[in-house]
């Protein structure tokens, strides 16, 4: 038993040594990374950089920098460092005693002080270097700017004159840009890299802007003093020979907006005199545009002349044309209305269109004299015979209407006429095709039915006699009487049939009379109605309602029956 006890503590003590074993080994590999990475920070040209730096002539802002950077790197190396040297020893320590949870708290201060160190020294080493790299490339854009400055201004002693009054503009926009570059190198020989990289930005900026301006502004300036006068003379021409041929052009304000375009040329100049290349650019572009729109204006006259030669007697045609429909349509009227009513609303419609032909005459006989005088524009001429023709057709359209309107009044009253015969014709069948039905008699609805259509033909034929004849009056009489008609052709059809059904039902039912005392009894019901009150719709319900309790389906025998003989007949 003891020997057992023996081996299970000899076991348990193997596992706690190789378990602090391995978490020593653990702790120890991970301190000896950061030590490593510490010796890398260490080891960083912080100091090589510091060196060539300070051999610069370094002044003002470029100064205060440096100095930021030389404090903050001695900050690094006397007291971060050794603080970390110290933690690391702590480490240490606890990692051989076995303290590992310590251990563990140390490394983690100590991963978090290196990062700090890290970045502090990233920070003095980009600025550093982006120190050394501004000086190079400050005398290269130092460089560049100055081939410009000089080239800009051999183009204005060789093409000066291309600039025009902008030319003096230029050159002191020049003065200043050279100005700029004596202070950048006035920086740059005090040491002070950083402010006279800035001034050499912003120079060349302003020296790119300005090379564009004067490689615009001749262009600008000749179509300003050539291209757009030159625009203005051909048209102001142009204008002066359409006056001669006899053109009327003063209501169209063209000779205003010429004058005020060669202002707007004035204008496009000063702007450009001032350096306003893109307000310049744009007046121009619109003074174009102006321009163009005023040819079309004139061309829009030489159309419209044509127009008016080839459609101004076609559209006096038209009207004269218009004048003698409207004249027979009035005409027409008059001999109408003796006979039929007209309505205020059909008078009024007529009217309308004879007020609106009047205005057209009128407004043609205003443009006919205007041009005689040569006191229109064409193209205002050309516009109110469009609108002419235009009201014209539409007349024609309504007149049109109201002539086909007044021909249909004849026809209208001929049909009624017609119809009103029709109807009592097919009246009187109606009556004969019940009498051939030898009926017990006739149902006091159907009676009543007849006597309301009569009525409301009787209506109809009163319209019909009326002077003068209303038209409306009579086709809504004889829509009545028709529909009066229908419900007395569907009502009569219905007696036939029910009687018809009612015979063969009570005559198939006979056989079960004798059997059924019920059936007999509904029979005889049935009978009464049919011979006494005339209702066999009634007297049809009862009989097959009756036959069908005793013999199912039988109604439909007799229906099939009855379609075999219709067929067959």
């Amino acid at each position: 038993m003891f020997y057992y006890i023996l081996i299970g503590f000899i076991v348990v003590i193997i596992a706690l040594f190789g378990t602090g074993y391995w978490l020593k080994k653990k702790h120890s590999t991970r301190i000896g990374e950061l030590e490593a990475k510490c010796e890398h920070l260490r080891d960083l040209p912080v100091i090589d950089e510091l060196s060539k730096v300070k051999k610069l002539k370094l002044t003002g802002q470029t100064e205060k920098l440096f100095e930021s950077w030389r404090s903050s790197w001695d900050e690094i190396s006397t007291k971060l460092f050794p603080d970390v040297e110290e933690v690391l020893l702590n480490a240490e320590m606890n990692i051989n005693h076995y303290r590992f949870g310590s251990a563990t708290q140390d490394e983690n201060d100590l991963e978090q002080m290196l990062v700090t160190i890290e970045n502090q020294i990233n920070q003095i080493l980009n600025g550093l270097r982006e120190l050394l790299a501004s000086e190079e490339k400050n005398a290269l854009e130092s460089r560049a700017t100055k081939e410009k400055l000089a080239e800009l201004r051999r183009f204005i002693l060789t093409h000066g004159f291309k600039l025009g009054k902008a030319q003096n503009a230029f050159e002191k926009e020049l003065d200043e840009i050279q100005a700029e570059i004596n202070q950048y190198d006035t920086l740059t020989d005090q040491g002070d890299h950083l402010e006279a990289r800035e001034v050499i930005l912003a120079t060349k900026i302003k020296i790119t802007s300005l090379d564009e301006e004067m490689e615009r502004t001749p262009k600008l300036l000749h179509e300003a003093e050539n291209t757009v006068p030159s625009e203005l003379v051909k048209l102001e021409a142009g204008y002066a020979e359409m006056l001669a041929e006899g053109y009327y052009l003063e209501q169209l304000g063209i000779q205003k907006e010429m004058e005020r375009l060669k202002k707007q040329t004035d204008k496009i100049k000063e702007k450009l005199s001032h350096r306003e290349i893109d307000a310049a650019e744009s007046l121009i572009h619109e003074v174009k545009v102006e321009t163009d729109l005023l040819y079309d204006t004139l061309e829009g006259e030489v159309h419209a002349r044509s127009f008016i030669l080839e459609n101004k007697e076609k559209i006096a045609e038209k009207l004269e044309k218009q004048e003698q429909v409207s004249e027979k349509l009035s005409e027409q009227i008059a001999e109408v209305k003796g006979t039929y009513h007209i309505s205020e609303e059909e008078l009024a419609a007529y009217l309308k269109t004879q007020a609106s032909l009047a205005e057209q005459k009128e407004n043609f006989a205003r443009v006919s004299a205007l041009q005689k005088e040569a006191a229109i524009a064409y193209s205002a001429m050309q516009d109110t015979l469009r609108e002419i023709e235009a009201e014209l057709a539409e007349i024609a359209e309504k007149q049109d209407a109201i002539g086909e309107d007044l021909r249909s009044l004849r026809k209208d009253e001929l049909e009624a006429r017609e119809d009103a015969d029709e109807m009592k014709r097919i009246c009187n069948q109606i009556e004969r095709n019940l009498s051939r039905a030898r009926l017990p008699g006739i149902p006091e609805e159907f009676a009543a039915l007849q006597e309301h259509f009569l009525n409301s033909v009787e209506n109809m034929e009163q319209s019909l006699v009326e002077r003068p004849l209303n038209i409306k009056s009579v086709a809504k009489n004889r829509q009545i009487a028709k529909e009066d008609l229908a419900h007395l052709q569907e009502k009569a059809e219905d007696i036939l049939e029910n009687a018809k059904f009612v015979e063969a039902v009570v005559q198939y039912s006979n056989r079960y009379r004798m059997d059924y005392p019920e059936l007999a009894e509904s029979l005889n019901k049935a009978e009464r109605h049919f011979y006494g009150d005339y209702n066999y719709k009634k007297a049809l319900e009862i009989a097959v309602t009756a036959l069908e309790k005793v013999e199912p389906s039988a109604f439909k025998k007799i229906e099939k029956a009855f379609e075999q003989t219709s067929e067959h007949e």
